[in-house]
């Protein structure tokens, strides 16, 4: 008997495609470096920055619509490895952490370093013990994946309600910052960018779900590398003669470590649970850049790690792109390209962060308050910028930037003309809409496959099955949209419980449910919801102060009780039936068909027997 496999070929033309992308927005930032060089209104220019790549994003995808389920929930499970890798990477933080990290390593240093570092050892987890193994079993949504493989509609439903929550937060998150970027760009309040934002998101995924987030995305990312290389190339030239300063900023790190010795900074240390990262709004340097644990303990900086870490590892908004490679082996490689992207923009951030501490040392070391430079005057006008007026010599500590305007102040700073800030701007909007897209789609699938439909097995035909999912994706973009305009959270702590309540209460569950054969549907209800509840809980009387500790060190104390509960439960309940440990011996098998595939295909067999 012969085997024919069925493979689903990758367009071979998609390199040249985004080459063609590359081309088109590098063409857009020469074009606009022109006119701005021949007095064209900085209006135009402004507007011209925003509208071009919208357009693009929303044309690709809309081109990506489709009618297929398999297309909308898993991109037609045909995505390189290096696309995904690349979308993985940019929306593991998404702009919060292209905007607002930069900010906390200007503010605290090294010190910042656990929350990159956790996100690292997030992806080595991710590909080591979950993202194979979820690949071979090919469900589009994490509670559609637990609910089959435990055979429980219960698991089903409560992992749908669980995810949600710390889904939403990331939404809330994202598209903050994308309204806030948006208005720096064209010069609007951030209030009125909210309603633009969500339309665009809408516009570019609601057609073709995951097909759509995926090329479009691409794009996104392509803006936002060269939003990131193209000020930071120009300052490592200025600096160091090199084009590559996440490779040459060392010696201007031993400088800055000089003087700040030399202006006082003080040395000491944070308590060994301390968790201090510098507020939304303006901030000022609280310690010097290389030394450690002055504003995060040495035990909360592990903890802190260890808990973004597990959040990363385990989250929903993350975990349905590796559904979308061709092959178990490419779910690995996607993941390794994810590792090396992550890396690469974390670098580059820090990069940016010493250069504008250098910066803020020239401030303090050359220049007095009543001979403030231009481009100075410029970032105070910006309102990304405060000095003191009323003093000789401007103080290093009272140099206060906008914590989350930093990635856009070394333009200005550098001198650069204002359509290299205008294309950063631009970056730290493609960054939101990749961010806050990846999350509303998950969510979108997730109400529509694991709540609307969740009670069946039998999925329902393709037209009634795509109208409900694009019907979710609205609503849950909206829903987030609506958060984002009323609430006033920092956007770094939504991001930080997303990751705690994730960590907490889907983590545990979804490792043993790879490694642990006696994991059964009641042991993992209680899991999750343990899990969930004792992290909810904990944020809550931490920002009380009722427990004085962080908020974001919750999961160190939920993580735990939500293991304990899931492996205690399913110790004393009945074991597995059959069908489920054949299931996870199938799981662990890397070639063959895929899990899901095979259950859809036996389904269609016997609704035409009984036709």
């Amino acid at each position: 008997m012969s085997l024919v496999t069925h493979t689903r070929l990758v367009n071979p033309r998609l390199g040249t495609y985004y080459g063609i992308v590359a081309a088109a927005v590098a063409a857009l930032f020469f074009l606009l470096l022109i006119f701005e060089q021949l007095g064209a209104p900085t209006s135009a220019l402004r507007i011209a920055m925003l509208a071009g790549p919208v357009a693009l994003y929303v044309t690709i995808g809309a081109m990506s619509w489709t009618s297929e389920p398999l297309e909308y929930f898993a991109g037609g499970r045909r995505v390189p490895a290096v696309f995904s890798g690349l979308m993985l990477a940019l929306t593991a933080f998404g702009a919060t952490g292209i905007m607002v990290i930069p900010g906390v390593l200007y503010a605290i240093g090294f010190d910042g370093l656990c929350i990159v570092i956790g996100g690292v050892g997030g992806f080595v987890v991710m590909a080591t013990a979950l993202a194979p193994y979820l690949r071979k079993f090919g469900a589009f949504t994490v509670p559609s994946y637990l609910g089959r493989r435990l055979r429980s509609r219960g698991v089903r439903l409560t992992a749908a309600g669980v995810v949600a929550v710390p889904v939403l937060l990331v939404i809330a998150a994202e598209i903050r910052l994308g309204a806030t970027a948006a208005g720096w760009l064209i010069g609007q309040p951030s209030s009125m960018m909210v309603p633009l934002v969500v339309l665009t998101l809408l516009a570019t995924i609601a057609l073709g779900g995951m097909r759509s987030l995926t090329w479009a995305g691409v794009a996104q990312a392509i803006l936002l590398l060269l939003a990131l290389a193209v000020p930071a190339g120009i300052v490592g030239v200025i600096e160091t003669n090199m084009p590559v300063p996440q490779l040459s900023h060392g010696p201007p790190l031993r400088t800055l470590g000089r003087n700040e010795i030399d202006q006082g900074l003080l040395l000491f240390l944070a308590a060994p649970l301390g968790v201090d990262f510098p507020e939304q709004g303006m901030t000022v340097i609280a310690k010097r850049f290389a030394s450690a644990f002055g504003n995060i303990g040495s035990l909360g900086f592990t903890l802190l790690s260890l808990s973004v870490m597990a959040g990363v590892a385990g989250a929903p908004w993350l975990l349905p792109r590796v559904v979308t490679v061709p092959t178990v082996f490419e779910a690995r490689k996607s993941i390794g390209w994810a590792t090396f992207f992550f890396g690469l923009m974390m670098i580059t951030l820090s990069t940016i962060a010493v250069f504008m501490r250098e910066v803020a040392m020239d401030l303090a070391t050359s220049t007095k308050a009543a001979d403030a430079p231009f481009w100075l005057r410029r970032l105070i006008e910006m309102g990304w910028m405060v000095i003191p007026a009323d003093v000789a010599r401007v103080p290093l500590t009272e140099v206060r930037f906008e914590r989350d305007a930093v990635l856009f102040a070394l333009p200005v700073a550098a001198g650069m003309p204002l359509v290299v800030l205008y294309l950063a701007l631009a970056g730290g909007v493609a960054a939101a809409l990749a961010g806050a897209a990846t999350a509303v789609t998950a969510l979108g699938n997730v109400m529509a496959e694991d709540v609307v439909h969740g009670t069946s097995w039998d999925p329902p035909t393709n037209a009634i099955r795509l109208t409900v999912a694009r019907g979710t994706l609205i609503g849950a973009g909206v829903a987030g949209g609506l958060i984002a305009a009323v609430t006033q959270a920092d956007p770094l702590y939504l991001l930080l419980w997303a990751l705690v309540l994730s960590a907490s209460a889907t983590f545990p569950v979804l490792l043993l449910s790879v490694w642990w054969k006696r994991l059964n549907g009641l042991g993992a209800i209680a899991g999750m919801a343990t899990g969930f509840s004792v992290a909810v809980l904990t944020i809550i009387a931490c920002e009380a102060g009722i427990v004085g500790v962080s908020s974001t060190l919750a999961a160190v104390v939920a993580l735990p009780c939500g293991l304990a509960a899931t492996m205690i439960v399913s110790k004393m309940t009945a074991h597995a039936d059959r069908h489920v440990l054949e299931l996870t011996r199938d799981l662990r098998i890397p070639g063959g068909e895929t899990v899901f595939d095979r259950e859809m295909r036996l389904l269609r067999l016997r609704q035409r027997q009984r036709g």
